[in-house]
């Protein structure tokens, strides 16, 4: 049996993605590496790959201090856990620290998992390399809430929401906000683009409309890229990706 990998829209996404098929008999794992750049400032980022444990200590090759003094921040709901890549051994055994030098563990950066990086140097590069999580069903569920969810595509996908899972044929996400990260000039967060969900046509053609219900474009979701999403509705807000192999 030969493996074969649909996985189209990565290898087209603006960031190149390479996904290589593993084609022996016995296997259907597919590995491969998704390429994501990391300018000067804050970028959103996830991890489309499961490597291992998934610790940002795998996912950066930082054993030359490349990433020192870069930031992980991690959303906790009320605020952003900060984690500083750190290779001193003097400073931690971990490789990270707070910013107030303390040594803090390993972060990790795991399935449908968004965070941001503020990189205060020279733009760099990340690879993700690791398994693709499949062939079958990826499926991230948000209950309602008063918060929003960081999250990033569960596969290398790119393209609209349609294009990456996001169902909203019969209106079940319909007021349920995507906010994306809207980086200033000079690399700094300036706030975040919220576009809603909305199937009805007498307000919109293209599936969105921002918060004052003006339609907007559907919005287009980068490879490795991550984001907030918000259901203030009762019922789950459910994002369904599927990979199929087939001989």
């Amino acid at each position: 049996m030969r493996t074969k990998t649909l996985l189209g829209l990565a290898v087209l996404a603006v960031s190149a993605a390479t996904v290589v098929a593993q084609s022996n008999v016995y296997s259907l794992n597919i590995v491969g590496y998704v390429n994501s750049a990391v300018p000067n400032g804050f970028t959103y980022q996830s991890n489309p790959l499961d490597n291992g444990t998934n610790g940002a200590s795998q996912i950066f090759d930082n054993s030359a201090g490349a990433w020192d003094n870069v930031e992980i921040h991690e959303f906790i709901g009320v605020g952003f856990k900060v984690s500083v890549f750190d290779s001193s051994t003097v400073d931690t055994t971990t490789g990270f620290v707070d910013r107030n030098f303390n040594p803090v563990p390993v972060p990790i950066l795991g399935s449908g998992k968004g965070y941001l990086l503020n990189n205060p140097g020279a733009s760099n590069n990340i690879t993700y390399v690791g398994q693709v999580r499949g062939p079958g069903t990826n499926t991230l569920t948000f209950p309602g809430s008063t918060l929003p969810v960081a999250v990033g595509s569960t596969l290398p996908y790119a393209g609209t929401p349609a294009q990456i899972g996001f169902n909203n044929s019969s209106g079940q996400l319909d007021n349920v906000e995507l906010e994306f990260l809207i980086r200033a000039p000079n690399g700094n967060a300036a706030g975040y683009r919220v576009v809603v969900f909305d199937s009805l046509t007498d307000d919109t053609t293209t599936g969105f409309v921002d918060r004052n219900f003006n339609p907007v474009p559907a919005p287009s979701i980068g490879l490795a890229s991550g984001f907030f999403i918000h259901n203030p509705n009762s019922a789950p807000a459910v994002w369904t990706q599927v990979l199929t192999n087939s001989p």
